[in-house]
């Protein structure tokens, strides 16, 4: 648990997956988010680590331009190939992981020791995912699935028939494997938790943005409801950065993102 005394935090994210995450942490009452989107170098599951890195490096020293101290990766294939850089680099920068509390609600959950795993190909050649979950539980079987094409089709807002069929591509071979708790090891992939349920019902879905608040807590603060209609917060300024095309980053927001917020700022960034 990351107790955060900031009024500001960042968030980073190869594009939209990072949107997932923020709708959780506008529950809490910062007064500022800078979000980035590399959606320039999209998808990360195709990059190498070196490459993963500096980009990284580059997003953290915009952020710390503002003068935040507290940075979300809400991207697991950058959290498996940057953190430990990172920690190395910016010691007085707290980093919040999604990738740990994933591994743990999937050991909580599963009842016949069988958990899937769908990311990027990066993410999924990395191993973390699987390493951790044996280091907790030496007899979970652990199943994976890289998904190439999940990311470019969110990202491009592909169309319906496009997602199902690519999800039943990767989905298909662990419900064979009888698994009964899946991890979705891409924040992207949060916004495909309808479209899986509907193939499979029964399926335990662990996702980083349902985790959120095992990461944060900020002290005596009492969270805002979603469901309230009224907050005794004000909604923070979200200010979003985007190293490509900021014309279409604003068309996924309309799909992605819960816009009631004081104030939307988007701006370029290389």
């Amino acid at each position: 648990m990351n107790i955060i005394t900031d009024t500001s935090i960042g968030v980073f994210d190869s594009g939209i997956g990072g949107l997932s995450v923020l709708n959780a942490l506008k529950t809490y009452p910062f007064k500022k988010i800078i979000y980035a989107a590399d959606t320039a170098h999209l998808p990360y599951g195709e990059k190498t680590p070196e490459f993963l890195q500096e980009r990284a490096i580059a997003i953290v020293e915009l952020m710390k331009t503002f003068g935040i101290k507290t940075i979300v990766i809400a991207c697991h294939t950058s959290s498996t190939t940057t953190l430990p850089l990172l920690l190395k680099l910016y010691p007085e920068i707290t980093f919040i992981d999604m990738l740990e509390p994933t591994i743990i609600a999937a050991l909580n959950s599963t009842k016949n020791r069988k958990v899937g795993i769908m990311a990027t190909a990066r993410t999924i050649a990395t191993g973390h995912h699987k390493t951790r979950l044996l280091a907790y539980n030496k007899t979970i079987k652990v199943y994976e699935s890289a998904c190439p094409k999940l990311v470019n089709l969110l990202e491009s807002n592909g169309q319906l028939h496009e997602l199902n069929a690519a999800i039943d591509e990767y989905l298909t071979p662990l419900l064979e494997e009888k698994i009964d708790t899946l991890i979705l090891g891409c924040t992207h992939y949060a916004f495909l938790k309808d479209l899986i349920k509907a193939k499979a019902p029964r399926l335990t879905l662990v996702s980083a943005d349902d985790c959120i608040q095992s990461l944060v807590r900020l002290p005596q603060t009492t969270y805002r409801s979603l469901s309230s209609a009224e907050s005794v917060y004000p909604e923070p300024i979200i200010e979003f950065f985007v190293s490509g095309s900021v014309e279409k980053f604003k068309q996924s927001l309309v799909l992605f993102f819960d816009e009631n917020i004081k104030e939307i700022i988007i701006k370029p960034f290389k």
